[in-house]
């Protein structure tokens, strides 16, 4: 890398803008980031490996587990890609590629790769999740690999990510998916063979912009929203271009270097605590205001595998340390944690300085315990004394341009079709938080999703396991109708009818239904491998699901339900079946009497006297009693086919 500034957001969301890389010579073999050390390659499968050199250049690639080298020649663009033939589990081994210069991927190892994306739940970090101090410190697994995809947009397909594999450590996982670790760590132990994953999600992210363009060009659903938004799209990059440079423009911070470690700081303001900003300054402010504050690192570190963690900044950080970025989110429910490169820390005192847009309402810090810090292993070194001083105020500038409309396809270019030449045995994919408010579109754009990142990594039947949303509470109070999310949960249900998939359901796992990121992610691990594990490593005994709906009759005033994946029996949590609803043809829903009757439920209401239709636990925030003796959930559904509430929202 050259001596310009490189920096990777870690959590949050905004446009990342990514400082250079070094120039090669054009003579130089080049590699993705995903062909690195410590990378794992799917076994008993052709696996590609790929790059760049000079057009026309011939180049050779020994694997230590092939008898004999393999020999291509680069095209007129100066890509070059073979195939290679793996074997079974195991390792490590060796890559060379030879061009004009040699290249040499060491510790590799042949597994288990599977690609986790989605949106913040899929992103939330092991540091974030449900006892990360423990889970932290025995994460220690030679053979578990994690690569974590740096957050990309994308006008048109790119090449290549921003990356690298990481062995699993304390010092690595803290920042990786705790959904997608805590899948790996279970494939790993139960397959006994290495895994490797790979993390590519993006919090508050909707499902349009991970699907490719020309997949949604071909849908009716979205052929002719996407040609009329291309325009507007342009004049509005245009505008927030011209924005962005006023904002830095009117930045005391930025013309005054305040991220400089040197600054003389003595006539700033103190800040009585990292907390939601109350002081007589900050209390009503918006705008941009600067904090510093300092750590002593302990004797021997310098940077590497270390991590600053901050919590959720309202609404925009840029934050450096010691005056280099380290991270730049723009998500105020996005938990800050950021990597810091190796010999950027120096023995004894450390400054930290953030940058904090808030562009409305409150601003501020919401720290967890022990936050701010920086934290290497079980070592954690506090942050304090901060102080704060005006960039400047938000009423001074222009209101910034209104985008005409979420942008298609960025995701997908930035940070899925890089990947899709690496071989993978399979997609987790959790995300719809953010599609509630078009519930029903949902229905005809996942499962359009499935089928192009299938065609797109050239596997017709790859294992695409979903995680349904949570119960949450707080849809109502964004505005979004009620009963939103539950129809998108149907919606969620209804894709398991498209060949090699799985849903797990969470109406269990959710201690607080006002929080959006309920924090056991091992069980959502955990139940995603069961999935993997019962129907595609075909272990015996695992039963992947709670029960789904199958199917009703109507008897007398009573409507039996039969289901799915009744595994050992039927049972109710707490002694009684909760969460069913009736209606009669009037459509008019009322709570509803429900037992279990063998491997069915049996749904009646003395208000209802001729039963059309049942649902189960429709609302935005069910926690509903309903299990199978295997202690899985039941999904939500609908026995009827009625209109939705959100079926002319449109994307």
């Amino acid at each position: 890398m050259s001596s310009q500034v490189r920096h990777a957001v870690i959590s949050g969301a905004c446009v990342v803008v990514l400082f250079g890389w070094s120039e090669r010579g054009r003579a130089d073999v080049r590699l993705p980031a995903l062909i690195s050390d410590h990378l794992v390659l799917l076994s008993e499968s052709e696996v590609a490996i790929w790059g760049w050199a000079d057009p026309g250049e011939e180049i050779t690639v020994v694997a230590s587990w092939m008898a004999e080298a393999r020999k291509t020649i680069t095209g007129a663009d100066g890509r070059w890609r073979l195939p290679l033939r793996t074997g079974a589990p195991g390792g490590p081994h060796t890559l060379t590629i030879s061009g004009k210069n040699t290249i040499t991927v060491r510790d590799v190892l042949v597994g288990e790769v599977w690609l986790g994306s989605g949106q913040s739940n899929m992103e939330w970090p092991v540091s974030a999740a449900l006892n990360p101090r423990e889970e932290i410190a025995a994460a220690s697994h030679a053979n578990l690999r994690l690569f974590t995809v740096e957050r990309a947009e994308a006008a048109s397909p790119a090449d290549d990510v921003k990356g690298a594999w990481q062995v699993c450590t304390p010092e690595s996982v803290g920042g990786f998916s705790a959904v997608a670790y805590y899948f790996g760590r279970t494939l790993m132990t139960e397959l006994k063979a290495p895994v490797g994953m790979i993390a590519s999600s993006w919090g508050g992210t909707e499902i349009e912009k991970w699907i490719p363009e020309p997949a949604m060009l071909s849908s009716p659903e979205f052929a002719g929203a996407i040609e009329s938004r291309r325009a507007a799209v342009a004049e509005y990059e245009k505008a927030l271009a011209a924005w962005k440079v006023e904002n830095e423009t009117a930045d005391a911070g930025t013309a005054g270097r305040w991220e400089n470690p040197a600054l003389d700081d003595a006539d700033w303001a103190a800040l009585p605590a990292y907390v939601t900003w109350g002081t007589a300054d900050l209390a009503n402010f918006d705008g941009v205001a600067w904090f510093r504050a300092t750590f002593d690192a302990p004797e021997g570190w310098t940077g590497e595998g270390a991590t600053l963690e901050l919590g959720a900044i309202d609404d925009q950080d840029r934050t450096y340390v010691n005056g280099v970025l380290v991270g730049s989110t723009a998500d105020w429910t996005a938990q800050r944690v950021y990597a810091l490169p190796s010999g950027l820390l120096k023995p004894g005192r450390n400054c930290v300085a953030i940058r904090v847009h808030d562009t409305g309402g409150a601003g501020g810090f919401s720290a967890g315990p022990g936050q701010p810090c920086v934290r290497r292993g079980e070592e954690r070194a506090a942050i304090g004394g901060w102080k704060y001083r005006i960039g400047f105020a938000q009423s001074a500038l222009k209101p910034a341009p209104q985008s005409p409309a979420p942008r298609n396809s960025v995701l997908y270019n930035g940070m899925i079709s890089p990947l899709t030449s690496y071989a993978v045995r399979g997609v987790l994919w959790y995300q719809g938080e953010s599609n509630v408010p078009r519930a029903a579109q949902y229905g005809r754009a996942f499962p359009l999703m499935i089928r192009s990142w299938r065609e797109a990594f050239r596997r017709e039947a790859m294992p695409f396991y979903y995680v349904q949303i949570a119960p949450f509470a707080g849809y109502g109070s964004w505005g979004i109708p009620a009963g939103a999310a539950a129809e998108l949960r149907e919606m969620q249900r209804l894709t398991l009818s498209t060949p090699g998939t799985g849903m797990v359901v969470t109406t269990d796992l959710v201690p607080d239904v006002n929080d959006i990121h309920p924090p056991n992610k091992q069980e959502v691990g955990k139940r995603l491998a069961r999935w993997a594990l019962a129907k595609l490593y075909q272990r015996d005994g695992i039963e992947p699901s709670g029960p789904v709906y199958k199917s009703m009759s109507v008897e007398g005033r009573w409507i039996r339900l039969t289901f799915d994946h009744v595994g050992k029996g039927l049972t109710a949590r707490g002694g009684e079946l909760s969460g069913f609803t009736i209606a009669g043809e009037d459509r008019v829903f009322v709570p509803a009497e429900a037992r279990i009757d063998g491997s069915t439920v049996l749904v009646r209401s003395v208000h209802v006297s001729k039963p059309a239709a049942v649902r189960f636990a429709w609302e935005d925030a069910p926690i509903p009693s309903f299990f199978n003796l295997d202690g899985l959930p039941a999904t939500p559904f609908r026995t009827d086919d009625w209109p939705l509430a959100t079926a002319g929202a449109r994307w």
